[in-house]
């Protein structure tokens, strides 16, 4: 069969393997399933394997889709495996319009997928220490630096307004926000989108330069998007002039004291 479903753990992960070119009669069989074992287990833990999948028939296509709305809620973690880079995009894509955590594995490492499962049975979803956002506030001049090498989460921008806004408070303003990124590691799930979006809302009136530090083509685009969004001096750097993006900042409007 196109879609097949094993249950793992004690009904506590289910994995699904997909396969070959999937028609609308595939989810026939498949979402009747997938309730089945929620109203058993309620949210699920799921690894998906896509090794083997080529796409979906148009209306298997517009199925998925409302599989995806209705369900996505019912998903607590995701670990996608593929081969393809199309594949490993539509894992990052699906990340905004879910509160899952959604994690990406290659083909050759599914056993690293079920270990990230099965560890999250076993710690009551709390992947052993979480990953926290690198950041760094550079007294006094008030500039604050980011580092994110991992999907964000909400709980990064609530330990940056505990880290910020009491010196905000103090002095009106950052003088700088320097993010220095290889490429941008997207969101973990829909609550920390919406956190992230909340934060630049809330506070990008309140940071007088923001440097980009990175090689990556398309976060080196973001600063001329940025220029009409919010109301900061914005600058692109390359990762070897990252003391000439600090030297940048430091320039910059001081803050009152």
């Amino acid at each position: 069969m196109p879609i097949q479903l094993n249950e793992e753990n004690g009904g506590k992960i289910l994995v699904v393997h997909v396969s070959g070119k999937l028609v609308k009669a595939d989810y026939e069989h498949f979402v009747p399933e997938f309730e089945r074992l929620v109203r058993q287990h309620g949210k699920l833990r799921v690894l998906f394997d896509m090794t083997s999948f080529h796409g979906w028939e148009a209306g298997a296509l517009w199925e998925d889709t409302k599989f995806a709305i209705k369900y996505f809620a019912d998903i607590e973690l995701l670990a996608v495996v593929g081969e393809k880079k199309w594949q490993q995009g539509m894992a990052t894509f699906c990340k905004p319009f879910t509160k899952a955590t959604i994690r990406y594995f290659d083909h050759t490492d599914i056993a690293g997928a079920r270990k990230w499962l099965d560890e999250s049975v076993a710690t009551g979803n709390r992947i052993g220490g979480r990953h926290m956002l690198k950041h760094q506030l550079l007294l006094p001049e008030g500039i604050l630096i980011l580092e994110p090498d991992a999907p964000l989460e909400a709980a990064d921008f609530e330990g940056l307004v505990r880290e910020i806004d009491p010196f905000i408070a103090e002095h009106g303003k950052l003088s700088g926000l320097m993010i220095h990124a290889k490429a941008f590691p997207g969101w973990a799930n829909l609550e920390a989108f919406l956190a992230h979006m909340q934060f630049i809302k809330s506070h990008h009136q309140k940071i007088v330069r923001l440097a980009m530090v990175t090689d990556s083509k398309l976060l080196g685009e973001l600063p001329k998007i940025a220029a009409h969004l919010v109301h900061v001096q914005v600058k692109h750097f390359s990762e070897s002039q990252h003391e000439d993006a600090l030297r940048w900042l430091k320039e910059g409007t001081p803050v009152s004291p």
